[in-house]
C-alpha cells in the first residue's frame, strides 16, 4: 500500500485542514522550518517577521498537486488561528522588509579610489546621479521593486508548499510505522482499524484525483472506472469520523516530537527539561534561529567587505613592492661598477692570504713528518755518513784535479799524443782479449 501513496497528499486547499493545524505545534514547526530556507535571490533577510492570513482558496500555482484530503473533510473558507498574545491570525511567514532596507545609496563594488573621484568631478556627479536610479546590485529601482515582489511571491508559495509537505510526510511516517509494527505483530485492533481506514481513504482519494473531471477527459478512463465507482470503496462514515479524530492527535504528537527533536539538536541542554519548558523554548526557537542566521549573514557580509579591502591592499602592496624592486635594481646597476673593482681586489687579496696559509700549513705538516721520521740517533748516524762521504768526495775531487792537470800537460804535445793514446788503447784492448782467450783455453784444458 505504501507504494501507492505518492505525490503531495495535503495542500492549503484541503478543506477543514484547520483541525490538523494545532495552534502551538504546527505554527512552531513551520516557524522553525522556515528559518532553514536558503535565499535563492541572495538577499539578506532581516530578523523581523510578521504573519498574515492566507485564504485557502488562493492558488499555489499549477505545479502544486491537489490534496488527497479534499474528500476527507467538509470545505471551509480559510484557516483562522488566533493567539491573544500578539493578535496573529493565520500562520504564513514572510520577511518584513519595510524599515530594514539600507538607506544609503551605493553602487555595485568598483575599484575606485578617492583620488580618482577628486580628479574626475564630472564622473563623480554621474555616479551620484546613477545612484538615484539604481540599487547596490546594479538593477534599476523599478526592476528591483519588481524583483522584490517576485521573491515575496516565491516565498509565499514556498511557505504554502512547506505546510503541505510537512503534513504529507507526517502521515507517510504514520503509515510506515504501521507497516513496521504490523510485521512485528504489535498492533491492536484499534490501531489496525485506524491505519487501514486512513490508508483506504488516501488511496481512494488519490485514485479519484488521478481520474480528473469527467467533462475534461478526451479519452475514456482507465478500465472504464468513474469517480462514482471509486467512491463506493470509501470506508463507512462512522469509521472515518473516528479515524479523523484520532488522526488529529497522531499528527499533533508527531509534530510535537519533531519540534522537540529540533530543539534538542539546536540546544542539547534542553533534553532534560520538562515538556512545558520545551514547549516555551520551541515557541521562541524560530526567533532565535532568525537572529543567529542574521548574525551569520552579517558576518558573511563583513567578510566580503574585508575581502574587498584585502584585495585592494594586496594590489597596493604589490605595486609598492614592484617600485621598490625597480629602485633596488637601479641602485644596483649604479653602484655595481664602482664597487666591482674593490670587490675584485679584496677577493684577490683574500685568495692570496688563503694560499699563503695553505703553503705554511703544508710546510708545517712536512716538518712534522720529518721530525717524527728522524730521531737524534738517526741524525747523528746520518751526520757521520755525510762526513765520510764528504771526505771521499774531497779526495775524488783532488784526484780529478791531478788528472786534469796531467791531461792538460799531455794536451801540449798535440796530434802525436793523440796518436799514441789511440795506439795504447788498441794495444790494451788486444792484451785484454788475449788474456781472456788464454783463460778460456786454460779452463777447457782442465
Amino acid at each position: 500500500m505504501g507504494s501507492h501513496v505518492k505525490g503531495k497528499i495535503l495542500s492549503p486547499q484541503s478543506p477543514n485542514c484547520a483541525h490538523l493545524y494545532c495552534p502551538f505545534v504546527l505554527m512552531s514547526f513551520f516557524s522553525v522550518y522556515s528559518v532553514f530556507w536558503q535565499n535563492t535571490d541572495g538577499s539578506r533577510r532581516p530578523p523581523g517577521l510578521r504573519r498574515i492570513n492566507t485564504p485557502l482558496s488562493s492558488s499555489s500555482g499549477p505545479d502544486l498537486p491537489v490534496s488527497l484530503l479534499v474528500m476527507l473533510f467538509p470545505p471551509v473558507g480559510q484557516i483562522r488561528i488566533t493567539r491573544k498574545a500578539d493578535g496573529i491570525r493565520g500562520f504564513l511567514l514572510i520577511w518584513r522588509r519595510d524599515g530594514n532596507t539600507p538607506t544609503s545609496k551605493q553602487l555595485p563594488p568598483c575599484n575606485l579610489s578617492e583620488e580618482d573621484l577628486l580628479q574626475n568631478p564630472h564622473f563623480s556627479k554621474l555616479l551620484l546621479s546613477l545612484s538615484q536610479h539604481m540599487d547596490e546590485s546594479g538593477l534599476s529601482l523599478t526592476l528591483a521593486k519588481e524583483q522584490a515582489q517576485a521573491w515575496k511571491e516565491v516565498r509565499l508559495h514556498k511557505t504554502t508548499w512547506l505546510r503541505s509537505e510537512i503534513l504529507q510526510r507526517v502521515i507517510q511516517e504514520l503509515l510506515v510505522d504501521y507497516y513496521v509494527k504490523s510485521q512485528d505483530g504489535n498492533l491492536t485492533s484499534e490501531d489496525k482499524k485506524f491505519h487501514e481506514t486512513l490508508e483506504q481513504r488516501l488511496l481512494v482519494t488519490e485514485l479519484t484525483q488521478l481520474l480528473g473531471p469527467s467533462q475534461e477527459r478526451e479519452v475514456p478512463p482507465l478500465l472504464g472506472l468513474e469517480k462514482v465507482d471509486l467512491l463506493e470503496l470509501m470506508p463507512p462514515s462512522e469509521d472515518f469520523v473516528w479515524m479523523r479524530a484520532r488522526l488529529l492527535l497522531e499528527v499533533e504528537e508527531q509534530l510535537k516530537k519533531k519540534c522537540f527533536t529540533l530543539l534538542c539538536y539546536h540546544n542539547p541542554s534542553s533534553d532534560s527539561d520538562s515538556e512545558t519548558l520545551k514547549a516555551a523554548k520551541v515557541w521562541n526557537l524560530a526567533e532565535v534561529l532568525v537572529g543567529e542566521k542574521q548574525q551569520c549573514q552579517d558576518a558573511r557580509s563583513q567578510q566580503k567587505e574585508q575581502m574587498v579591502l584585502l584585495e585592494k591592499k594586496s594590489a597596493t602592496y604589490s605595486q609598492v613592492l614592484l617600485r621598490c624592486l625597480a629602485l633596488l635594481q637601479r641602485l644596483l646597476q649604479e653602484h655595481r661598477l664602482k664597487t666591482q673593482s674593490e670587490l675584485d681586489r679584496i677577493n684577490a687579496q683574500y685568495l692570496e692570504i688563503k694560499c699563503s696559509a695553505m703553503i705554511l700549513k703544508l710546510r708545517m705538516e712536512e716538518l712534522k713528518i720529518l721530525s717524527d721520521t728522524y730521531t737524534d740517533e738517526k741524525v747523528e748516524v746520518h751526520r757521520l755518513i755525510r762526513d765520510r762521504l764528504e771526505g771521499a768526495i774531497h779526495l775524488q775531487e783532488q784526484d780529478m784535479e791531478k788528472s786534469r792537470q796531467v791531461l792538460n800537460t799531455y794536451e801540449v804535445l798535440g796530434e802525436e799524443f793523440d796518436r799514441l793514446v789511440k795506439e795504447y788503447t788498441q794495444l790494451k784492448q788486444a792484451t785484454e782479449n788475449k788474456r781472456w782467450a788464454l783463460q778460456e783455453f786454460s779452463k777447457a784444458c782442465r
